[in-house]
């Protein structure tokens, strides 16, 4: 049986659907001003048209073909695009964890399961910080058994 994180453990802050679209969009707006380009440059470039850029720059919620659609135009993937809005958020992932998430979406099934046993198979750490550990995600029994 799988297990599972406690409500509130390693959260990355609070993001709501409508903070997230703004937040995509301005991230999506600062790869093109980079770049030095035009809404209607990303349609060139084989992106949505020039009126779904400035939605999704508005923050409107678009359908996800058009987000990618324009993160790639932009030479982006979403997940570079959704990894800097929620890394710019109060609490961001440490590196490490980023890496570890990263790793866990661009692997297989059989590599997912390998890192969810690596994990629940860590010691939790002394919690100093109001965090849960893992409930029962030990390596092994704490103490003798009676």
């Amino acid at each position: 049986m799988p297990q599972t994180l406690e409500q509130n453990s390693y959260t990355v802050g609070t993001v709501t659907p409508a903070d997230m679209w703004q937040a995509v969009g301005k991230e999506l707006q600062r790869a093109r001003l980079a770049k030095k380009w035009k809404p209607i440059d990303v349609e060139r470039a084989q992106g949505p048209s020039y009126k779904t850029v400035q939605a999704i720059e508005n923050g409107e919620a678009v359908n996800i073909e058009s987000l990618d659609k324009c993160a790639r135009a932009l030479q982006l993937s979403i997940v570079d695009v959704l990894y800097a809005v929620l890394t710019s958020r109060e609490t961001p992932l440490s590196p490490e964890a980023a890496h570890i998430v990263r790793r866990f979406n661009e692997t297989t099934i059989a590599g997912r399961q390998a890192l969810l046993s690596v994990a629940n198979a860590l010691p939790p750490a002394q919690s100093t910080s109001g965090t849960a550990p893992i409930p029962g995600g030990g390596a092994g029994p704490k103490g003798p058994r009676r």
